[in-house]
This record gives C-alpha cells, structure tokens and sequence, in this order.
C-alpha cells in the first residue's frame, strides 16, 4: 500500500513495509528507464553465466574422456617398443628345441637380456646398485646379515632381489644381505 507523505518529503511516495504483492507503483519515468536497464544487464549477465558454465561442463566432460582415453592408450608405445623382443624371445622357445649347441642358446638369451635392459632403461628405469655399496635404508632392504671379520659393517655383500627406481623413484628397494662385523679378539 502506498502512501503520500506530503509534507515530510516533499510528496514522493514510498512503499510502505507492510504493501501486499502485485499492488502497482508508480515511478518516474527516469526511475523506471534506469530500474529497466539494470534488469536487462542482469539478464545479460546470467545468460552469460549460463552458457559459461555450460562450456564448462562440456570442456570438463571432454577432458574426463581423453582422461579416460589417455590411460586407456598409454601403454600402446611401449607395448610397440617391447614387441621385438617378445618375437625374440618366441624365435629362441622355437631353437631351444632343436639346439645342439647350448653355448649359442646362452648367447641369444643373453642378448635378449640386454635387449630387455635397455628398453626398460630408456623409459627410466634404472637398477639400484648393492653389492659393494653402504647399505642405504632409502634403497635397500636389509633381508639377511652375515658375520664377518674383513669386512666393512653394513657393506652389501649379496643382492637377493634387485631393487628399482623409475625416473628417479623408488620403485622397489633391493633385498640385501649386509656384513655384520665382528670383533677379533686379542689374547694375552
């Protein structure tokens, strides 16, 4: 409801708290032009925020799905690098058979060892060195100790398991037999 408050406010009218809904106000013209063009900025800016958030959907749907894609395919490379040897392999299964000369067929293992080497040093695996090295609770595991008088203590004397970093971290510590040194004693 509204009501004129003459004398107060110069005669401009105001709402009063208690107005019931869909009651019409009169405006100036000014007032209402300048009311008008907030609303249509704002319609203008949800419409904005409406398609943005649509393209977000959609750019976060498509990344999901090359997501999915990508960890789906990653291997394929590999899998075409690694593919010689598994024919390598197949061709010595198939000699192995028929071999009279078994130093050849070590010979062909053996290259096909260092064949399997490489490939997995060129995607970045790398074997940790043990036997000889200070034993590192960071890349080895001690499985076994072993009493000795020349020795130095926590020298690695024995690799039972290789270990492995790949590009840098660890991926499996090696499995170790350290020396224990034991005293020697002088009798007097």
């Amino acid at each position: 409801m509204l009501h004129k408050n003459n004398k107060s406010d110069g005669g401009k009218d105001e709402l009063d708290a208690h107005q019931p809904a869909g009651e019409a106000v009169t405006l100036p013209r000014q007032e209402y032009d300048a009311l008008k063009a907030k609303a249509d900025e704002r319609d203008g800016y949800y419409d904005q925020f409406v398609r943005a958030h649509a393209e977000f959907e959609n750019v976060r749907k498509r990344m999901e799905k090359e997501k999915a894609d990508f960890f789906r395919y990653a291997y394929e490379g590999l899998l075409i690098e690694f593919l010689p040897i598994i024919d390598n392999l197949e061709m010595a299964e198939k000699h192995i058979a028929e071999a009279r000369d078994f130093k050849a067929v070590q010979e062909g293992v053996d290259m096909i060892q260092l064949q399997i080497q490489k490939f997995l040093k060129d995607i970045g695996l790398e074997r940790i060195k043990a036997v000889g090295e200070k034993f590192d609770p960071h890349m080895h595991e001690a499985i076994e100790t072993e009493e000795s008088k020349d020795k130095e203590d926590g020298l690695i004397v024995a690799e039972l398991k290789p270990g492995y970093r790949f590009n840098g971290r660890l991926l499996r510590p090696a499995m170790v037999r350290i020396a224990k040194r034991t005293e020697i004693k002088n009798d007097k």
